[in-house]
């Protein structure tokens, strides 16, 4: 299709690009005049700049605009000229600066406001509104999201625009950031390159003036950044991105047969735990009774760097873990590792006994004067570098690595005290006064980053070590790592597209990550994360997993809910239940996410309910998956304030129960009157009459026997002695067990009467027996059923 001219001259009055269902007409300033999807206009009021330009720290744009062929001339308001090649394809309008003059620090396509913004997916480029979508994309790892952090204020200045934060249970990410921010009247495109070619100081992780390598290689300059432009009726916008992707040559990963943006296969549930060669059978047998397709291990490798495997794991490293992914493929079931990107141990061989050249650098300092081999107070000139602390407190000078306990400034000099020479296994040596002496970046997990080059290496081992053992599944977190060097979201999208091109075989692989930046929507399978450490499954960010439910959508982007741990019994959390699990399970099938499950080797051994917790995770992940539940079933699943039960009845048949569950009720035995015998009188209540279940528990010293609850309905009496730490759980069929407290059972209990609640409120009277004069705490939970809902796999 070639470029239609309102008048068919170099110098023009306006030119019009287009493509299936997109319409883009330019005036001969070199500012958009129209922008139509299935011809309706959809540009914002306003003057937007095909391309603009940043030179000094000022703004330049388009004064004129002559077109040769493809080719479009821009001179710019200070008499420079950017070319564009301008190409209409198919899927899509490109744009790529082919020529620019090196005074020119970052060019912005755009930036351009739309009106349309009912949905904006900031990170993939795409808005969304009526009927129609519209989307500018990034086509190689140069071009960014977003702008530049220091330009961020003029430009919004200049365009009148800003936006709002978006926080994930990760991450707050700035609106300069994106690809397209939501404004008030409407979004706002804003694609970027900087000129990466030259030695710079940038502010860095508050570090106002760090160290900033320059990028070698065509990938320094801005010539060659590029940029697509497309509309489609909102229902194919995504399908569209797809075949974008296939005609510019972007990463387009296929899973289960299908596209991975498409594909039900990226959102599949997996497990997590620390198995090794010896217990792996049990595993996956375990992985197999959860009818999971993926293993996960979360701590695999003893080094971060080089990437060597964790004795603990496996002893033959990149052998043994062949061996053992081969054992998990006869059982059609993949193994995945979690890996923290572009971090660097201090023991990986990057940095010990040699370390590299190539560890990435705040900026060097100055000796005042030569140093032994042996002194442990070090002077140098003053420097700012020391005004923001840091973990390692680690410096580079030759071979040696040195640390420092303290940094005192002193009549213009920094005082160094407290320092360990040779640190990490490195060779202490006497240096000169002119030597350099470098600070390094570091993190407060105890690691050291590499620069882009070494952390090419990092990537490209990562890539080596799913062609030798056919892992299938990465976790890449902390790609936040990466931007220590100052390279932003360009050092991110190297990082990841480095181990991606490096790869033989990209079919059925699941890239997964902490976070999400433009370019890398395309390689990236999902986002999993909330941390469920140290709270309830309840309460383990369950706002932040919600909120990113809704990030996703609006980002046309696999959902997933995070991780959640099933935990043993310990000093400030019980063993997880049936119902804790069911909670968490419901969510996933309300909001058709997929989720890790946390589950380490000791638990998966000694929890008492694991296989029925695991064939609860199989049975709803089974119908959330195939997506039988109704739009109605799944908005009354995805509010965190119900509970449920999913009952098998068979293979196809299912019985979903809205339950209703109690709070804690406690009878303190020790404060009853003199003479009242042990018990206490609650109100409890039940949004149907029926049959009510039980969890009962001693907490303190001693145990009671023959608990009993009176309600309106009967008499319920369980026989048998409850001892500190233990549980009597009654079911709804009216089966009473004992259990320690990971609910391994001890006995099953006989019951006299039956546990029934009318509608409603209802007095109830619970009594006991002490034993031998005990008078510890008793902690009832009661829960209720309502009628069952039928659920059918097809």
């Amino acid at each position: 299709m070639g470029l239609v001219f309102v008048l068919c001259s170099q110098w023009i009055h306006a030119v019009e690009l287009k493509t299936a269902s997109t319409a883009i007409v330019i005036n001969d300033k070199g500012f958009y005049t129209s922008i139509k999807v299935e011809g309706k206009e959809i540009i914002g009021e306003g003057a937007y700049p095909l391309i603009s330009a940043v030179k000094n720290g000022q703004i330049v744009l388009p004064g004129a605009l002559k077109v040769s062929g493809n080719k479009f001339l821009l001179t710019m308001e200070d008499q420079q000229v950017i070319e564009l090649l301008v190409r209409q394809q198919p899927q899509a309008i490109t744009y790529e600066v082919s020529k620019i003059s090196g005074v020119y620090k970052t060019v912005v396509f755009g930036p351009v406001k739309v009106v349309p913004h009912e949905v904006v997916g900031e990170v993939v480029g795409v808005v969304q509104g009526g009927d129609i979508a519209f989307a500018m994309q990034a086509l190689n790892i140069k071009t960014n999201g977003g702008i530049p952090q220091e330009y961020a204020a003029a430009y919004g200045a200049r365009f009148s625009y800003a936006g709002g934060n978006t926080d994930l249970s990760v991450s707050s990410t700035p609106y300069f950031n994106f690809a397209v921010a939501d404004t008030k009247e409407g979004a706002v495109f804003q694609l970027s390159a900087r000129n990466r070619s030259e030695q710079e100081y940038r502010k860095v992780n508050q570090v106002e003036k760090a160290l900033v390598l320059p990028v070698s290689g065509a990938d320094g300059a801005i010539a060659g950044a590029r940029i697509a432009l497309f509309g489609d009726r909102r229902s194919r916008i995504l399908g569209r991105i797809g075949k974008v992707e296939t005609e510019q040559g972007l990463p387009h990963p296929v899973i289960e047969g299908e596209w991975g943006k498409e594909s039900r296969g990226a959102m599949r549930s997996y497990l997590i735990t620390n198995f090794s060669e010896q217990d792996l059978d049990f595993v996956l047998e375990k992985t197999q009774r959860a009818g999971f397709r993926t293993l996960y291990h979360p701590d695999p490798f003893r080094t971060w760097g080089h990437f060597e495997w964790n004795p603990s794991l496996t002893k033959e490293g990149d052998e043994g873990m062949k061996a053992m992914a081969e054992r998990a493929s006869k059982k059609e079931i993949k193994i995945g590792v979690h890996t923290l990107s572009n971090f660097l141990t201090t023991n990986d061989a990057y940095v010990t006994p040699v370390p590299s050249k190539k560890l990435l650098k705040q900026g060097q300092l100055n000796l005042t004067g030569s140093i032994d081999d042996i002194q442990t107070t070090l002077e140098t000139e003053a420097s700012d570098l020391f005004n923001v602390p840091l973990t390692l407190n680690a410096l580079q000078i030759g071979d040696e690595l040195i640390t420092y306990g303290k940094a005192e400034n002193k009549e213009g000099r920094v005082i160094l005290t407290g320092c360990t020479r040779g640190a990490f296994g490195t060779q202490k040596a006497r240096h000169e006064k002119n030597e350099p002496l470098y600070k390094l970046w570091d993190y407060p997990y105890r690691t050291l980053f590499p620069d882009l080059e070494l952390q090419d290496e990092f990537a490209q081992r990562l890539a080596a070590v799913f062609n030798k053992t056919g892992i299938r599944q990465i976790s890449f977190d902390g790609l936040e790592g990466c931007m220590y060097t100052g390279q932003d979201y360009y050092a991110t999208a190297r990082f990841v597209t480095e181990y991606y091109n490096g790869l033989q075989n990209k079919a059925d692989l699941i890239n997964d990550a902490s976070r999400l930046d433009h370019y890398l929507w395309h390689i990236h399978t999902r986002m999993n994360w909330g941390e469920p450490w140290g709270e309830e499954m309840r309460k383990g960010q369950v706002a932040s997993r919600i909120r990113n439910q809704e990030y996703f959508r609006r980002n046309l982007f696999p959902r997933m809910l995070g991780w959640f741990l099933v935990r043993l019994a310990e000093r400030n959390f019980e063993a997880t239940s049936l119902e804790d699990l069911e909670w968490a399970l419901s969510e996933s099938a309300g909001f058709d996410a997929g989720y890790a499950m946390s589950i380490n080797m000791k638990t998966l051994k000694n929890h008492g309910q694991i296989d029925r917790l695991l064939e609860a995770m199989k049975n709803w992940d089974a119908l959330r998956y195939a997506n039988v539940f109704t739009e109605d079933q799944k908005k009354r699943l995805k509010d965190p304030e119900t509970e449920w039960h999913l009952e098998k009845k068979d293979d196809k048949n299912f019985l979903l129960y809205p339950l209703f569950i109690s709070e804690r009720f406690r009878c303190n035995l020790s404060e009853l009157q003199p003479g009242q015998p042990g018990g206490a009188d609650w109100s409890w209540k039940s949004p149907a009459e029926g049959p009510f279940a039980l969890r009962i528990k001693v907490e303190g010293e001693g145990a009671v026997a023959n608990p009993s609850f009176t309600t309106p309905l009967g008499v319920v009496k369980i026989e048998g002695k409850l001892e500190a730490n233990q549980y009597i759980l009654l079911d709804h069929q009216g089966r009473a067990t004992l259990t320690d407290q990971n609910y391994k059972v001890l006995a099953d209990l006989n019951v006299q009467g039956k546990a029934l609640l009318p509608k409603g409120a209802s007095g109830v009277s619970f009594a006991c027996e002490g034993v031998n004069g005990a008078k510890p705490d008793v902690v009832v939970r009661y829960i209720t059923r309502q009628a069952p809902e039928k659920v059918s796999m097809p």
